[in-house]
């Protein structure tokens, strides 16, 4: 349970439910799923957000908007650590991770460069290292 940043993005994930940031409400906010769709991370929050004339748009529920006021009293955005992107929903195995990926997001190599930006988890030869005479000596 702690608060992420992706991007621009604040993220908290409790147990097995998701919340987003909303800076133009000051509080959270459940989403049902955080996922690639092969450009950038989109939110889905169609389960929540269905009558924009609802009182309780983007909550669903009263529960879920407690919740969510309990939420916004304990964990603070200004705690936000970057990080990668939590698995928030149905997630799949792309290449070398567990992700949530949304249905149209492609499955290919230039997909997950884009989603990594050069930062891959894949093994790589150990680096070469240089020792002098001294250094190779045991005593």
């Amino acid at each position: 349970m702690s608060v992420t940043r992706v991007g621009d993005t604040l993220l908290l994930q409790v147990k097995s439910a998701g919340f987003v940031w909303e800076p133009a409400w000051d509080a959270w906010r459940p989403v049902t799923a955080v996922a690639w769709d092969g450009d950038r991370v989109v939110v889905d929050d169609r389960a929540y957000c269905s009558d924009p004339m609802d009182p309780l748009y983007g909550y669903g529920s009263t529960q879920m908007r407690e919740a969510c006021a309990v939420l916004t009293k304990t964990y603070s955005p200004a705690s936000a650590k970057p990080g990668s992107l939590p698995a928030i929903g149905p997630s799949e195995w792309f290449y070398d991770r567990f992700l949530s990926l949304t249905p149209c997001a492609p499955r290919d190599k230039a997909s997950w460069k884009r989603f990594h930006k050069g930062h891959y988890r894949t093994p790589r030869k150990a680096p070469k290292t240089r020792l002098t005479r001294r250094q190779r000596r045991t005593p």
